[in-house]
Formats: C-alpha cells, structure tokens, sequence
C-alpha cells in the first residue's frame, strides 16, 4: 500500500511539472508578444523565470520519468510536450542581447535533450497505439525546436550579425547612384531594400571597393512597391501596406549600427530629403512618420529577439510545422479520449475506483493545449508586419498574383488581420524635488538577501508613474525638428526666437548634458507649482511631461542620454545631496519644498551648486516672465528642441536593449533622426541646410 502510495504521488508530480511546462510555454508565447509593448516589472519577472526554468524542468522531470519503475505510453507523450517549451515559442527566442552570443551552448543543451527526448519516446511507444504519431510530432518538434538555433546565429553580435548587415552596408554604398532622378513623396529613386536579398547570388568582392554587389535584379525595394498599381496597394489602406514595407526596409538600414557600420547615406543630400520632404511632407505628417518608425522598431525587435525574422526568411517553415501539428495534435487527443472512456491497461498508470484513466484525460487536456497554443502562434504570425510585408512584396511584383482573384482576396484578408499594438506609447516620468528623500531600504534588503542578484538602491530613485505619449508631445517634437531643419542645438534656438536669449542663455551653456537637465527641470518644476490654478495649457502639459521624462531618462536609462552613464549618476547623487543638505525634506508637499528652495536661492544668487542654479532660473522665469503664457511657450520650445538635441547616439546597442521594456520615446527620435542622416549633433550643425 505505502508502495502504491508513493507511486501515485511521484506521478501526480509528473504530471504537475508536465502541465507547469505547457503553462510555461503558454506563458513565453503570450507575453513573449505583449513585453515590447509593456514597461511592467511584473511581466518581465514572469517572462525571465518562464524563460531561466525551462531547462532545468524538462530535465528533472525527464529524470522521474525515466525512474519509474512501470513502464507507459503516456511518458512518451508528456516528454514531447517538454520538449515543445524548449524552443516552440515563436514571439521569444532571446530574453536578453547576451543569449543571442551564446548560441553555442544552446546548441549543444538543444541537441542533448533531443537525443534524450528521443531516447525516451523509443523506450515507451514501443508496444503503444500511438507509436507513429508520436515519432511524427516528435519530429515536427525537433524541427521546431531546433529552429530557435538559427535566431540566435543570425543575431550574434559575433557571429553572423555583421556578416548578414554587409550586404545591405555594400549595398546602400552604391544605391544612390542606382537611379540619378528621386522623389521623396512617391519614393521615385529610392531603392532601399524590402526583400529578396537572402535569394540572390552575389559578385565576388572585386577591387578597389571590394564591396558585395548583387547579380540579378530580383530585389524587391521600396521604389518598386510605390510604384505598383495593383489594387491592394491604392487608397488610404494601400498607402498603409507601403508604409509597411518602408518601415521593413529602414528596419534593414539601421540594423547597420547595432552591427557597426556607417550609414554611408548619411553624407548624402538623399537622406536629409527622405527625411523633411518625405516622411516629414503632408498633412498628416505626423501620424505616418511616428507609424514608420514605430513598425520599423518592431522589425528590429523581432530580428533580435523572436523567431520571426527565421520564419520570414524561410517561407514561413516553422509556421507550416505548426499548421502540420495542430491535426496531429488533435488525432492524438482523440486517441486519448477514447483510452479515457474505455480505459486500457496499456495507459493505465494508478488505477481509479471507478475505472477511469483519468492520467490519459490530464493528457488529452494538456494535448488539446499545446494545439492551441500552436493555433494561437500561427494567428499571431499571420497578424504580424512580417507576414504581411512578405505578400505584399510578392504581390507587387508577380503579374499572376495580382491577375488571380482568389490569390488577391486571400491577401487582402490576412493583410486586414489586427494586431497588437507596436508600443507601451508611454513615457517614463521623475521629479527630483519630489523624490530626492526617497530611500530605497526594500531594494536593499533584497540586494543582500539575494546576494547581489536584486541590483543596489539608489538614493533618490524612485521612478513615478508613467504617462501616455499624446499626440501634442509628438506634433511638438517633430514641428521643432522642422523649424530647425535638423540643425540641432540645446535650446538657443527656441530662446532666440521667443527673445529671452540674454535672459535664460546662461542656462544652456553648463558643462555636460546633466547639467542642463536637471537645471531646466528644476526650473520647470518650480514654474508648475507657480501655476497652480492656471496649469491648463497645453504648452504647459507638454513642457512639464518633457521634463519629468528627460529626468527619467538621466535617472533610469543615463546610456541614452549624451553623457557618460557614470558622469549623469555621479551629477544625480549630488543633486540629490544638495536637497538634503538643504533640508527641503521637512516639507510636506512640493509646492513647499519649491517656495523654501527659491528663499535658499535668493539667500544665495551667486551659488554655483546645481539645485541653487535650477532655483535662479525658476526665478527668472516667473519674475521676469509675468505672463504665464510666454512662460509655458518659452519653456514648450525650449524642451521640444532639446528633446532632438539628446537624441542623437553612438550606443546603438543601448537603445536595442530598450526595446524589449515597451520602447523609448528618444529611442524613435533616434531612429527618425539617423533615415535623415542626423548621426551625432556636430553633423547636424555643420550640414544642416536642406
């Protein structure tokens, strides 16, 4: 009794571990989708330990299996659905950048549990009526899983990344001289790549340039799809479906700079007109130009961190699979339906007091949920930017798709499929005279209980709540852009043009980029509880949330910002000494601690400390500036300009690493500004007349 006792409880744990598994499995395939498009902590946390177990579950519980001493069918069953949550999961491939690097190792741990899966469906399907269906899905999974090798080789930063990225590198050296005529309204001369460059053969490098150069014309670009007058491609929708396509071939342009080449169409006059007569023309300018960059970042999401780009490049293989294996699932559901209904000694591991298998009914569940969880995958691919560009690129240049009626429809109902959104759409927010007292005794504790695992607090870090990204901020943004003509500057500009230059100009002129963050939002913040009452305008809103995200920015993610991350932290952590030292903690609110930080500031009106110097131009601006509505413009123009002026980066590879916590803001400012050759602001000043 106590035999069978322990029998049952080591394969009730079986199958809880089996069933944990498929959940995990679920889990990567939905928020593996949703985590580009959510900044929450919580579903990070869910997708890293979903994605860090996984290994170390089939494992043990391939081990209990193995160890039990009676023999069964149904363990060949529940060793393939472990199997399934090695690597099935399309829309996560990598959790971080440093997977992609450690290709290797992955390999190797795919190929031993392959051989260990195999070796455990051989032991038990020899006497089962399921034996060739499952060696048929237990192939279709070794296919499916092993699939996840390649995403990581293609997107290694030392292995293939950069070897993938030089053929367009090659290529957009000598695409400018392609076609000598260009439009940047019909795209007319603008042969940026789409597709097809995986399929073509390529000259031998050849002196003096050595550069790859392509044999045939079967590129399909972006000047191509423009032209195209097939019906799927005109009106309002059509429009969309090239924009698609755009954004698929600009994804391809700027996946250059995470492998480290130069865009060398930066230097060309092309770019700047791509940029402020083409995405930056028309009357709903804004809207389209946010909605390239926004899919452009998706693609580049996918490439590094998702299976898509492999299921793109391969006509769409491993979604094929997983069309083949939802029959198979459902075949093999149905078998075991039926061994639960009319139960078989074959499959009978514990037996019930009703007789009942009730272990081939947990599989038939955990069975009927790997078929939807495949079913669900596929809908998510066909729904996806990846797939729909793939037709349209097609479409646009075979004669007999567009000639096909049926071939016409079926497009034209899968490219209607809704997807999620791109992005989060929010930006992250931080007020220092708010939260300089705040002291992070949790994330302490947690640093020393895990023994380094939870990263070290830092004083004054305490991320307030984020706020939609609205349409004035980016209208603000890109109409500031416009006005400059990408000659960007850290606010002169605006000051020059709203006549406060001699006034505010010293402001603009502090040592690093920190500086002047943290004086101007300073200056922002005393302006807002100056206001209060008033505070309606929507110059107001966007200045107030453009300077709570520029503070974010140097607090949370410092590595996109123009200084050094180390020379921002250590400028922050004075700050935040200096409102110590100041006291202004003892106020309760923070209209208190802006009216005792201005009386430190007129006791002081030479102090050289940072906060003293934010004080004297709050002081400024709402002494010296009585009307609240130049106020709030003065500081409306002067944050929209210096949004631009900090976007420009070097480290690509940081704003790559964004893009899985739901995007930044500055990160689609930078992508924007490096299609119109804008790479770093010394460029811009010198080369900025268009």
């Amino acid at each position: 009794m106590e035999l069978v006792e322990s029998l049952r409880f080591r394969l009730l744990r079986i199958e809880l571990l089996v069933l944990l598994g498929v959940i995990g499995l679920l889990l990567l395939v939905v928020l593996g989708a949703y985590r580009r498009r959510s900044s929450n902590k919580v579903v990070k946390l869910v997708i890293w330990a979903s994605y860090a177990v996984s290994y170390s579950l089939v494992s043990y519980t391939l081990g209990l299996i193995q160890s039990f001493p009676y023999g069964n069918g149904l363990f060949s069953v529940w060793a393939i659905c472990l199997f399934l949550f090695l690597g099935s999961a399309d829309s996560i491939s990598a959790y971080s950048l440093e997977d992609n690097d450690r290709w290797k190792r992955f390999c190797v741990h795919q190929t031993i549990q392959a051989f260990w899966m195999g070796s455990v469906v051989g032991t038990f399907t020899r006497k089962s009526d399921f034996k060739v269906r499952l060696w048929i899905i237990y192939a279709i999974t070794l296919m499916k899983t092993l699939t996840r090798i390649a995403p990581f080789r293609w997107a290694s930063n030392s292995y293939m990344l950069s070897e993938n990225t030089k053929c367009i590198a090659d290529y957009m050296s000598y695409e400018h001289g392609l076609h000598h005529e260009r439009d940047p309204v019909t795209m007319r001369g603008y042969r940026y790549v789409v597709a097809g460059e995986d399929e073509l053969e390529r000259y031998v490098p050849q002196p003096p340039d050595y550069l790859l150069k392509y044999t045939g014309a079967k590129l399909v670009t972006v000047e191509q799809i423009w032209e195209c007058d097939g019906g799927l491609l005109v009106g309002e929708r059509g429009g969309q479906l090239k924009d698609l396509c755009l954004s698929m071939a600009l994804s391809k342009m700027l996946n250059r700079r995470f492998a480290g080449f130069q865009p060398t169409e930066s230097e060309l006059h092309k770019a700047r007109e791509f940029l402020f007569h083409g995405l930056l023309h028309g009357k709903n300018y804004c809207e389209r130009a946010f909605r390239v960059i926004e899919a452009e970042l998706a693609f580049v999401h996918d490439y590094f961190y998702t299976k898509y780009y492999i299921i793109y490049s391969t006509n769409n293989m491993d979604t094929i699979l997983s069309l083949i294996m939802i029959p198979l699932c459902v075949w093999q559901a149905a078998g075991l339906w039926q061994h639960f209904r009319e139960p078989k000694n074959v499959l009978i591991l514990i037996p019930s007091h009703n007789n009942r298998n009730y272990d081939a009914l947990i599989t038939f569940v955990i069975v009927i949920g790997i078929a939807l969880i495949e079913l669900f995958q596929v809908l998510l691919y066909l729904a996806s930017g990846w797939c729909k560009v793939a037709l349209i690129s097609r479409y646009a240049v075979r004669d007999s798709w567009r000639s096909s009626s049926w071939v016409v429809k079926s497009i034209g109902y899968i490219v209607n499929l809704k997807s999620f959104r791109n992005w989060e759409d929010s930006l992250g927010q931080y007020t220092l005279l708010k939260n300089f007292d705040h002291k992070p005794r949790l994330q302490d504790a947690l640093h020393c209980l895990t023994f380094s695992l939870v990263d070290e607090g830092r004083n004054g870090q305490q991320e307030g709540k984020h706020v939609r990204l609205s349409r004035d901020i980016k209208e603000a943004v890109l109409e500031s852009l416009k006005l400059t003509n990408g000659r960007l500057t850290n606010g002169v500009t605006s000051l020059q043009a709203n006549q406060v230059f001699d006034l505010l100009s010293w402001a603009c002129t502090l040592p690093t980029t920190a500086h002047t963050i943290l004086a101007w939002h300073i200056a922002t913040t005393i302006c807002k509880e100056h206001s209060m009452g008033t505070y309606t305008h929507s110059h107001a809103s966007v200045a107030c949330t453009l300077s709570n995200y520029c503070a974010y920015l140097l607090v949370f993610a410092p590595k996109l910002l123009p200084d050094h991350s180390c020379v921002s932290g250590t400028i922050f952590d004075a700050l935040v000494r200096e409102a110590r030292e100041l006291k202004l903690q003892g106020e309760a609110t923070l209209a208190q601690r802006c009216q005792k930080l201005i009386e430190k500031a007129d006791e002081d009106p030479e102090g050289d400390r940072l906060i003293i110097r934010g004080a004297r131009l709050g002081v400024q601006l709402t002494r010296r500036i009585q009307d609240p509505a130049v106020r709030w413009k003065v500081l409306h123009d002067f944050w929209t300009e210096f949004m631009i002026y900090v976007a420009p980066s070097k480290d690509a590879w940081a704003h790559l690493e964004t893009l899985t916590r739901g995007g930044e803001f500055i990160t689609h400012l930078w992508a924007l500004l490096t299609h119109g050759g804008i790479l770093n602001r010394e460029t811009a000043v010198q080369n900025h007349d268009i």
